[in-house]
């Protein structure tokens, strides 16, 4: 009888933590659904400034702490990237002096793709300050085919939903702030379709609303960038606790949001990892 008995309880238990682990995943499935069926425009994306500057890459003045794949693999969806040309004809990447650290880009543009091919729903959006020709850069993505996954948009039309783009295998969305030539079809030039805040703060009290590149605020797309520089202008990761603490960032995209009435798509930010700008992400995109 002991036995018996014994041989019950284990059952429950297995049942119960079935039943628990079910809920976990449709939980999550349910919210990936929700995402995928939002149009392009009507989503938010956690976008990291500089995106390259990493700490773990070994660059000396870094604006993030991990590599570009592993801010994927923590929920970051868009990148912003400075782009130079190399002597030997392969664009580099790095933050004003290539002497603080540089990677070819076609290394980072290999992480990108790993991540999408090992992630086939997710879409991710790239602005790359192309500071180099766009013959050096436009090298660099098609060397990898990256350009056959790209999603290109006609001002005016109707953006679609990221369910359409992952149908599609149209997941990469990628911008260029200079509108050099000759330029492919899919770098989009970036102040035609965003329109973004400015980005040079010193603390909290001076963050604003104020319009900085892409004119009136009447583009489909809004950028908020977010994040602190030192006394000389440099990234600082002991400012992102301030910068990146939950009642600042979501005070900071409301008022944005509503003093330019536009729905806020890109949250640019720096280090991160550091603070609330992930959750407040979450919580425009999955608010009801």
């Amino acid at each position: 009888m002991a036995i018996e008995n014994t041989h019950k309880f284990n059952l429950i238990i297995l049942l119960l933590l079935f039943v628990i682990t079910s809920c976990k995943k449709e939980t999550a499935v349910d919210q990936s659904s929700l995402l995928l069926s939002k149009p392009y425009d009507k989503v938010c994306f956690l976008m990291t400034h500089n995106a390259m500057n990493s700490s773990e890459k070994g660059f000396t003045i870094p604006n993030q702490t991990h590599s570009v794949t592993n801010q994927l693999k923590n929920g970051v969806r868009g990148l912003m990237l400075d782009t130079y040309d190399g002597t030997n004809g392969v664009a580099l990447t790095y933050h004003t002096l290539a002497l603080l650290g540089s990677q070819k880009l076609v290394d980072v543009l290999t992480e990108v793709k790993d991540f999408m091919l090992s992630n086939p729903t997710e879409i991710i959006t790239i602005i790359f300050q192309n500071d180099g020709s766009n013959v050096q850069l436009e090298k660099a993505i098609d060397s990898i085919s990256l350009n056959a996954m790209t999603f290109i948009h006609n001002n005016g039309d109707a953006w679609p939903t990221l369910q359409t783009m992952v149908d599609n295998n149209q997941r990469l969305v990628l911008f260029v702030e200079n509108n050099k030539t000759p330029r492919a079809s899919y770098l989009m030039h970036a102040w035609s379709t965003i329109f973004d805040t400015k980005y040079t703060y010193k603390n909290v009290n001076e963050f604003d609303s104020d319009i900085n590149r892409g004119g009136s605020g009447s583009k489909e797309l809004y950028l908020v960038n977010h994040w602190l520089q030192n006394g000389i202008g440099l990234p600082d990761k002991t400012l992102a606790p301030q910068a990146n603490k939950r009642s600042v960032i979501s005070k900071r995209v409301q008022d944005c949001s509503a003093d330019n009435s536009h729905f806020i798509n890109y949250l640019g930010v720096d280090f991160y990892e550091i603070g609330d700008a992930k959750a407040v992400v979450d919580s425009i995109n999955f608010s009801k």
